[in-house]
Parts: structure tokens; sequence; C-alpha cells
């Protein structure tokens, strides 16, 4: 079948888009008002037009740029207003109004006007259970409102092949009659990949030490460090933020698995963070990667061995980007691209069986489950 065409909602730096294109999809637009986030995705994507204001600006035609479909339309809006419905999720529509859940709203709003096969949203795992999983519902039956059959699911990105303990959840919907049980991949994995896999080939640094740009000093040693590398020249964004004294000599104390409560108590600083300055694993895959990977004091983001935190390169290894995919920017905006981005590689499993799944009912060798109905929904 021809590259399925693909819109990017709420793009950020990239992650959907990237696991998108590498299974083959050609991701003709997105829509990212933040330039602190944008500026890394025009960067790595320079064929694809990219939107930079706010969304309920952007008419949905425009996205189609020159084609006159859109295949699959993908994205995570921040939906800061679910948890916050309450009884606004009882009424028929209201739940859309809520002022707080304008982004989700023109998420809805760019699929009921172009009508792709497929869409696919992404969001955290606790979606699924606020207000004991009415949210969740009230969001299926909006998309059930425009036309489409829906399903949520939260996956588990060590499934999919990417070194990290990370779960997200994902809605996906078709208005082709596919079940939607068909549109999440299988798992790939029996053996998850470890921290070490990930990124132990790179430069050894200290505190402090790194550039943007530099080359490798050692060769690839597993299956996963070749496929971060493959075809590239030079390495990015290998740099290590300086701490000071205090926080080395806090780190030097701490084994792997081990954190602030395995601390001397004159040590044990109150902290919110319950995995404050835990050193990560090296045979396991790693924590969650947040948008403070390089901060020791607020979570679990220090190197197995060296006394550091991790730096941008071995986060976004630990997320599945390529080490060809360079972020551009100061570094808290470096951290919130990776730390807020869908895994590439989870993201690519996702896109397989998408195009797999809609090559097999273009042969109309999947049952159709569900009949189409034709509804219609006021956004106003």
């Amino acid at each position: 079948m021809d590259s399925l065409k693909v819109i990017d909602l709420f793009s950020g730096a990239g992650g959907l888009s990237q696991g998108f294109r590498d299974a083959g999809c050609n991701i003709i637009s997105a829509v990212e008002i933040n330039k602190n986030l944008s500026q890394t995705f025009r960067n790595n994507f320079k064929k694809t037009k990219i939107f930079e204001e706010d969304i309920s600006k952007v008419k949905s035609k425009d996205l189609l740029v020159n084609e006159s479909k859109v295949d699959i339309v993908i994205g995570g809006p921040p939906c800061q207003g679910f948890s916050m419905s309450g009884k606004r999720i009882r009424g028929n529509g209201i739940f859309l109004n809520d002022k707080r859940n304008k982004l989700f709203k023109e998420f809805v709003r760019i699929i009921n006007d172009l009508k792709p096969k497929i869409f696919l949203m992404e969001n955290v795992p606790g979606i699924l259970n606020i207000f004991q999983g009415k949210t969740k519902n009230q969001i299926l039956s909006i998309f059930e409102s425009i036309g489409y059959d829906a399903k949520v699911k939260v996956l588990l990105a060590a499934d999919y092949g990417v070194p990290q303990l990370r779960k997200r959840a994902f809605f996906i919907g078709n208005n082709l009659g596919i079940d939607p049980e068909f549109l999440f991949p299988p798992k790939i994995n029996k053996d998850y990949i470890t921290v070490e896999d990930a990124i132990f080939d790179l430069p050894f640094i200290k505190s402090g030490q790194g550039e943007f740009e530099t080359i490798y000093k050692k060769k690839p040693s597993t299956e996963y460090q070749k496929k971060m590398r493959a075809g590239v020249k030079k390495l990015y964004n290998h740099i290590s933020t300086k701490h000071d004294d205090k926080i080395i000599n806090i780190i030097k104390m701490l084994k792997e698995g081990e954190g602030r409560n395995n601390l001397p108590k004159k040590f044990q600083t109150k902290s919110i963070h319950s995995g404050s300055y835990m050193r990560i694993i090296k045979n396991k895959p790693s924590y969650t990667i947040t948008t403070r990977f390089d901060t020791p004091p607020v979570g679990r983001v220090t190197h197995p061995i060296a006394d550091r935190a991790l730096t941008a390169r071995e986060a976004a290894r630990l997320q599945s980007f390529p080490d060809d995919f360079i972020f551009i920017g100061k570094r808290t905006h470096v951290g919130i691209q990776i730390g807020n981005a869908v895994p590439p590689l989870l993201a690519y499993e996702i896109a397989k069986n998408l195009k797999n799944r809609l090559s097999l009912n273009d042969k109309n060798q999947i049952p159709k489950h569900f009949k189409n109905y034709q509804y219609s929904l006021k956004l106003a």
C-alpha cells in the first residue's frame, strides 16, 4: 500500500512522529505551539510542515498541506480538565464545553473535520481511573459520537523494545468497522533491554564533562546500541550537568538501586520525590525518564556507576531516540523535549501494526465486527 499520511498534533519534539516515520509513514504536518519544543521537531523533520501556533487558530484543511486526505491523526493533547470534570461528565457534550478541555476539544474537531481512517491519542495511565473510569468512558463516547470505534489500553514501553519501565495510555479508534482490539500491537519482548544494553557504549564522562558534538570511543556491543547508532558518524547531546560537591558526595554513597532512604540519617534531606538520588540499576530497564533526568535530588536518574545524573543523550537512548535525532535548546527545554516524549520504538510498533491492519482491511481479510453509523457532534 502507499505510504500512509500522518498528522501529528501537540507533537512536542517528535517521539510519536519518529516512530511513525521509521515505520514508513509520511508525516505531512504537525502542530506545536511551544517554540522551545518545535525547533527540535523542525530540525529533525525537515519535510514536515509545522504549525507553531495555537491549535484553535489552525484550520483543519490547512493541515493537509498539498494532500487530499490524511490516513492517521496522532497526538497527545494536554488534558488538564479531565481530572477536574466532576459532575460535568454526566451530560452529553458538557464535558467538551469545560474550558479546561479546550485542547482535547481541538483534537476532536480536527479528527471530525478530516475523517482519518485511524486516530491515536496518548495520555497518562491515570486517565483511566479518574472518577472511577467515568472520564475514560466519556472520552470513548465522544469519539463514538463522531463515528469512531475506539478502545484504550495502557502499554508498557519495555514490552516493545524500549529499555524503560514507562507506561502510557493509548486511545486508538477507526471509522472502518475494524474491532479496535486489532489495532494495538502485540508485545515483542521476552527479555527486556537493560540500561547497560542501551547506554554503556557511550563515552564515560564525569559531572560537568561532555560536549554538544563529539565522537564515539567504543564500538557498539549490543543489538540495541547498533540500532541507535545505525548510520551515525558523530554523537550529540552527551553533556553532563555539573553537580556541586555536596551532591556528588551523596551520590558516591549509593549503590545501584539505592536512593535517599539508604543514606545516613544526616543526609536524608526532605523531598517530595520518593526516588530522590536513586541510582538506576544497569541490568534492568530504567525507571520512567522524567523531564528533570539531569537532577539527582528529584528522581531515579542517577547513572548506575558514574557519580552524576544522566546526560541528554543517555536519557534519549533510554527513550529509544536514535543517535541522529538532535535536540536543540536550553538544558531545561531539552529535558522537557525528552521527558515528555512517547518512546519512538513504542510508536514504531504501534505504527507498524496499524499499517499491517490497514493492509489486511484493504484486502478484506479483517472481519467487520462493528457497523458504521453517521454521527454528528456539536463542538460549540
